[in-house]
């Protein structure tokens, strides 16, 4: 799965994995076909300046370095040199020393398309520095340059071999393809030579990504990007292009070369992880929201959506101890529905149930943000509010008895009414004390007539 990788953690990973690096790139044909076909001996001496090259990629592609600052780079180029390698074999080390690394990369699952496109873009940056300081050594070995007279052409060939290729005019009438072109495309080389490039745009691809493409390459800069291109049967391939103007003496465009590499593959695999990750996300959503709901029915009632009981008596065992611990009052009020039984035997439980609704929405609305609400059961409810003495308590039960008294509820025509028990912590009262001496006024509430407060007095 490709993840997203820091600065810090790439440097690691590189350097970890150095040797196998190394191991890989000495190890490809083509650069064993370098070193065979010009005879350089693989000793020590030589062998640790490959290494030393490797180090100095390494530090540039891990943004530690700049090019300027790789020193090493010219005992290379001296090296290379001195065995007559050419350009274009110069190009394929350095091309197979960035597969290398990208083969190390994507097996780990770091191989993001921005860091590819990094890689590709320092690789293109390292491959001018090193055909500047090629120029130099040309200039005091008349054999080398005259062997490499012109350093781009030998870089389009090297370039050609392992890659997408194709250029143009000015205008973008496409004046040659390479092999790899009319194999990916479907195309002959006649049926492209002389045609606009279009002829392979995929209609998919939106207009704005073209004219940013015509904007940066008529201002002579390269342009890099992702394509998606048609194929003359219809199908499509994705490319990674890089399309370089070609300027003659005077600094005028003549040509535009692309270069690019298909990474079909890799987009479809990259695709297939975010459909993945799409429908992981919907999973985890529907999990997290059927979590949220069972926790919700664990703590609410069902009924009304207040507290219930058990979420209640947790709440309340934590009250008292911080209470007590800061020497704070609290009080605990509990109160039930007068004659609730003949309201059910007479307009029905659905009826009922309907009220008690009605009943909670109207309190909950009229106590404080601290205070705690919550059903004990049937018509029964408490109400515990912290930092409030006995006599703050009173005068919340007494508004809620009056409000609730004048509210026209639905169903029934006659008032209801409420009986209440307070009560005040004590020192020496446990949840189970303070709540049985509530409960035991509310008793004498009921027995003295109902529609009333009756408060605990030790």
């Amino acid at each position: 799965m490709i993840k997203i990788i820091n600065s810090e953690e790439f440097s690691y990973f590189l350097r970890i994995n150095r040797n196998e690096i190394i191991k890989r790139w000495m190890n490809k044909s083509e650069v064993q076909n370098v070193l065979h076909r010009h005879s350089l001996p693989v000793i020590e001496k030589n062998t640790h300046l490959f290494y030393q090259f490797c180090d100095c990629y390494i530090s540039v592609i891990e943004w530690r370095a700049t090019v300027s600052e790789c020193q090493v780079k010219l005992d290379f180029l001296q090296l290379l040199n001195n065995y007559n390698v050419t350009v274009p074999d110069l190009f394929t080390l350095i091309t197979k020393l960035k597969n290398a690394i990208e083969e190390i990369i994507f097996e780990n699952g770091n191989l993001s398309f921005a860091l590819q496109r990094e890689i590709d873009s320092l690789t293109l940056e390292m491959g001018n520095d090193l055909a500047n300081n090629f120029e130099i050594l040309t200039q005091s070995n008349q054999n080398y340059k005259s062997e490499n007279s012109n350093l781009l052409t030998e870089y389009k060939k090297a370039v050609d071999l392992s890659n997408i290729v194709s250029k143009t005019n000015p205008k973008g009438v496409i004046t040659y393809v390479n092999d790899k072109f009319c194999e990916i495309s479907g195309y002959t080389r006649d049926e492209l030579i002389g045609k606009p490039h279009n002829i392979i745009r995929h209609p998919d691809m939106p207009r704005e990504a073209f004219k940013d493409l015509w904007d940066t390459i008529k201002a002579k800069k390269s342009w890099n990007g992702v394509v998606t291109n048609m194929k003359k049967d219809g199908g499509q391939y994705i490319v990674d292009t890089t399309v370089i103007p070609i300027l003659d003496v005077d600094g005028d465009v003549v040509e535009y070369i692309a270069i690019r590499h298909d990474i079909t593959e890799l987009e479809e695999t990259k695709q297939q992880l975010r459909n993945i990750n799409k429908a992981m996300k919907s999973k985890v959503d529907e999990l997290y929201s059927m979590t949220n709901t069972l926790e919700q029915k664990a703590f609410k009632d069902n009924l009304t959506g207040i507290n219930n009981r058990e979420n209640f008596e947790d709440i309340f065992s934590i009250e008292i101890a911080r209470a007590k611990q800061n020497n704070l009052p609290l009080s605990l009020i509990i109160f039930d529905v007068d004659h609730f039984k003949l309201i059910n035997d007479t307009y029905g439980h659905q009826a009922g149930d309907i009220i008690l609704k009605e009943l909670v929405g109207l309190i909950a609305d009229h106590i404080k943000n601290g205070d705690i609400f919550a059903r004990w059961g049937g018509e029964e409810f408490v109400v515990l509010t912290p930092s409030t003495e006995i006599v703050g308590a009173h005068n919340l039960a007494e508004n809620l008895r009056k409000l609730v008294q004048a509210h026209t509820f639905s169903y029934v025509e006659k008032e209801i009414t409420l009986s209440f028990g307070i009560a005040q912590l004590c020192d020496d009262d446990d949840k189970k004390t303070l709540f049985e001496k509530a409960d035991g006024v509310l008793y004498e509430a009921k027995k003295n007539g109902r529609n009333r407060i009756e408060v605990y007095n030790a």
